[in-house]
C-alpha cells in the first residue's frame, strides 16, 4: 500500500516528450492515485466540464488557443478511459514571481550569455526532444542538473555583479524550488493520512527531481505514515 512513482516531465511538448507517451506509461504504471505539480484552481478549470467552453472564449477574445501543460492534456484523456483520482499539490506563486520579473531576467540571460551554459542547455533540449521521459528520468539527467547547477554558480562568481546575482538566485530557487516542493510533499502526505490506496504517481517537473528527492528522505524519517516511493 502507498506505492508512489515519481515521474520527471516538462511542461511543454517536445519530441517524445508529449502526452501520448506520457499515457502509456501511466497505462503501464495503472495507478489509481496521481498528484499533479498544478494548483488548486488551475485544476478546477483544467478538469471542469466547462473548460471547453473557456477554450473557445480564450480563441474569440485572444485569436489563439490557451496554453494547456502536456500532463493536463494527457490527464484529461486518461480520466475518460480510467478511473482515477487528480490530486492537485502545488501552490500558485505566480504573483511573486511577476514582482521580481525583471531581476530573473537578469539573471537568466547572464547565464545564457555564456557560450558553455547555452551549449549545455541546447544538448539537455536535444536529448530531452530525441529521448523522451527516459531521458528526463534517467542518472543522466541529473548529472545534467549538477553540472548546470555548478556552471550557474561559476558564472556567477566571475561576475561584477556577483552579489545582486546571488541574491536573485537565492530568493528565485527559496521560492519557485523549496517552498513549494515541501508544500507538494506535505499535501501528498496529508492526502495519504486520510485515504488508502495502493499505487499513485507524482508527476513534477523534472528540473524539480535532485532536491525533492532530498526532501522526500527527510519526510519519510519525521512522517507517521511511510509512503515507498519510486524514483
Amino acid at each position: 500500500m502507498y506505492n508512489i512513482t515519481l515521474i520527471g516531465t516538462i511542461h511543454s511538448e517536445h519530441g517524445k516528450c508529449n502526452p501520448d507517451t506520457l499515457y502509456k506509461i501511466l497505462e503501464d504504471i495503472n495507478p489509481e492515485v496521481i498528484f499533479d505539480e498544478l494548483p488548486n484552481h488551475f485544476a478546477e478549470l483544467y478538469f471542469s466540464d466547462s473548460f471547453d467552453t473557456y477554450c473557445i472564449n480564450c480563441i474569440l477574445r485572444n485569436g489563439r488557443y490557451p496554453v494547456v501543460p502536456l500532463e493536463v492534456k494527457c490527464l484529461r484523456e486518461y480520466r475518460q478511459n480510467y478511473e482515477i483520482e487528480i490530486i492537485p499539490v502545488d501552490i500558485d506563486l505566480r504573483q511573486k514571481l511577476d514582482e521580481n520579473q525583471k531581476e530573473i531576467n537578469f539573471l537568466f540571460s547572464t547565464f545564457f550569455k555564456n557560450e558553455d551554459y547555452a551549449i549545455l542547455d541546447n544538448e539537455k533540449e536535444n536529448l530531452i526532444a530525441q529521448e523522451g521521459f527516459h531521458f528526463l528520468n534517467s542518472n543522466k539527467f541529473l548529472e545534467f542538473s549538477e553540472k548546470k547547477e555548478i556552471m550557474e554558480k561559476n558564472i556567477m562568481e566571475s561576475e561584477v555583479q556577483k552579489n545582486r546575482l546571488l541574491s536573485i538566485y537565492k530568493l528565485f530557487y527559496s521560492q519557485q524550488y523549496d517552498y513549494r516542493e515541501n508544500v507538494m510533499l506535505q499535501n501528498i502526505y496529508n492526502y495519504s493520512k486520510e485515504n488508502q490506496y495502493n499505487k499513485a504517481v507524482f508527476l513534477i517537473g523534472a528540473e524539480h527531481q535532485r532536491s525533492i528527492v532530498q526532501k522526500i528522505k527527510e519526510h519519510e524519517k519525521l512522517s507517521e505514515i511511510k509512503l515507498n516511493w519510486t524514483m
